[in-house]
């Protein structure tokens, strides 16, 4: 009669090693609540004490809606002139208009038209108010390299003082900056946009003074009595688009809601600073925690199989 085995069953000594035991857990964290309170709450008490020095801004906002090109054209010009900007394109001049949204919100944030809004506003003092000795009436550094300029006042802007938002489905344009004084935010908001409006113009009347001198020039040249007639009609349209450019005050946006003194900070957020900060720390506590024991346990192992 053959004797029957019974199967051997393999034990892995490490087959429930790294298995998580909740209680356990538990148990370690419980051990060491007191590390992980104190860090949260000194965490806490710190965020608490930088965010207090932190000074509060305020955001300023201004609603704008781009001019149409009926509006810059004074409504059924650009009709009427619809079978002549083919020919002005031909020629190599544009009738008049504002540009395109896209386009003037790109003027509105770039580099040349920024730089000239902080020098005719003399903002370079106010905006690097600690590299500027407010007393000698001079930066601190006398090395012009070391002081701030136009790519820093540019990046200034753009990193966060100004914020332009438009709504595609509206159309609507919001233009906001945000700064320190509440009064000087709603200042250069409005500021902004009215020297926008400004330099817009000024840009499409020197490209109808050019325009006008090129067409002027072709007339007399032309002996043609249909083209004369053409380039008459255009003279005349180059001549609408420079007037209500140096009339129209409202060029390329009009200003639906202008800029108020906000009465609320916007930031900093004090409360969820100190929240988020607590509950790092604490995280961090209890990651440091596992770490810690997981180091110990496994050394304690080492020790145990040594022995034996």
């Amino acid at each position: 009669m053959s004797e029957q085995r019974s199967p051997i069953v393999r034990t892995d000594p490490y087959q429930n090693e790294d298995e998580i035991d909740l209680l356990e857990l538990w148990r370690t964290l419980y051990k060491h609540k007191r590390l992980i309170l104190l860090s949260g709450f000194g965490a806490a008490v710190l965020a608490a004490g930088i965010s207090l020095l932190m000074p509060n801004i305020y955001r300023a906002e201004v609603l704008l809606a781009p001019v149409s090109s009926g509006d810059a054209k004074g409504g059924g010009l650009a009709s009427a002139l619809g079978g002549l900007g083919g020919l002005a394109s031909m020629a190599g001049i544009s009738i008049g208009g504002g540009g395109s949204t896209e386009e003037n919100l790109a003027v509105l944030q770039s580099r040349e038209f920024l730089w000239k809004f902080v020098q005719e506003k003399k903002l370079m003092p106010v905006l690097f108010e600690d590299a500027w000795d407010e007393q000698a009436n001079k930066w601190e550094e006398d090395d012009p390299k070391k002081q701030p300029g136009q790519l820093d006042a540019h990046r200034l802007f753009v990193n966060g003082l100004l914020s332009v938002n438009r709504d595609k489905k509206t159309d609507l344009v919001t233009v906001a900056i945000e700064w320190k004084d509440a009064a000087l935010a709603a200042d250069w908001t409005n500021a902004l946009v009215e020297q926008l409006n400004q330099y817009l113009a000024q840009q499409a009347i020197s490209r109808s003074e050019n325009n006008l001198k090129y067409l002027n020039e072709e007339l007399m040249r032309t002996q043609v009595e249909e083209m004369r007639k053409t380039l008459f009609d255009l003279i005349a349209s180059e001549q609408k688009s420079a007037m209500l450019a140096n009339t129209q005050k409202a060029f390329a946006f009009k200003v639906l809601d202008p800029a108020v003194e906000p009465d609320k900070k916007a930031k900093p957020k004090r409360l969820l600073i100190v929240i988020l900060t607590a509950f790092v720390a604490g995280f961090m506590a209890i990651l440091y925690i596992f770490i810690k024991e997981g180091i110990a346990k496994r050394r304690e192992q080492e020790a145990g199989e040594q022995l034996s």
